[in-house]
């Protein structure tokens, strides 16, 4: 079932849709197609972030927080 929706490039949720585009890209860098890595680092507190990352994607600042945090473990040499 396909849907076609156009979202405003200065509405929230544009920008919230940017950044989970950027959590997906910094998450598949991290665990690539790995299945039980990527259900387990959701899943569990994640110490650097302070809580799960699935419980803190909820919220824009959470969602936020681990963009930020998954940017720079990219970024790591």
């Amino acid at each position: 079932l396909a849907s076609d929706v156009v979202l405003s490039h200065d509405s929230n949720s544009f920008e919230r849709s940017g950044m989970f585009l950027r959590l997906f890209r910094g998450f598949d860098a991290l665990v690539g197609d790995d299945e039980t890595v990527a259900k387990a680092w959701l899943a569990n507190p994640n110490t650097a972030l302070g809580d799960a990352p699935v419980n803190l994607i909820q919220s824009v600042t959470g969602l936020v927080n681990v963009v930020q945090y998954l940017d720079s473990r990219r970024a790591r040499i």
